[in-house]
């Protein structure tokens, strides 16, 4: 079959054809854009079953990753459930580390800092991240307002049902 990009550089071919001839469509200009023009519908609605097909695929694959990220979930609860008890056993019984042949298990030192509130922290311990609100700028842009570096661009989006 003959890809898109043929497809729409014949048709651009014969355009050009007929911009030459000064806009006289001759009976055989008019049958290759016929034919040219069903080749593209057919072909354009092709590429739109594979995108459907695809969009389906990803659908699928999220509820997958969403499936595997509540397992995840569990399973990193049981490992801090398990951690918990052998160091609350250890503690208790004063035991600073135990070895098998296959693994150790012992103590770490380390450093954390608890915020007891936060309200009482100085600026400078802050890290902000700026975020831009273009939901805003749309908004004061179509009221007329001069939004510098910012502009609405109008699209034709794609929607294949």
């Amino acid at each position: 079959m003959i890809s898109l990009y043929v497809i729409e550089k014949d048709l651009a071919q014969i355009l050009l054809e007929i911009e030459d001839s000064g806009g006289v469509v001759s009976s055989e200009m008019e049958s290759k854009l016929a034919i040219t023009q069903e080749t593209l519908n057919t072909k354009c609605a092709a590429y739109g079953y594979v995108v459907m097909e695809k969009e389906g695929n990803v659908s699928l694959i999220d509820a997958e990753i969403k499936r595997l990220q509540i397992l995840k979930a569990k399973q990193q609860s049981v490992i801090e459930n398990l951690k918990t008890r052998v160091s609350d056993a250890m503690l208790e019984y004063g035991i600073d580390k135990i070895e098998t042949p296959m693994l150790k298990l012992s103590f770490r030192k380390s450093e954390s800092v608890d915020i007891l509130d936060e309200s009482l922290l100085d600026a400078k311990y802050f890290s902000y991240k700026p975020t831009i609100d273009k939901t805003a700028i749309k908004s004061d842009l179509k009221a007329g307002l001069l939004v510098e570096g910012a502009t609405i661009v109008s699209k034709d989006n794609l929607q294949i049902k």
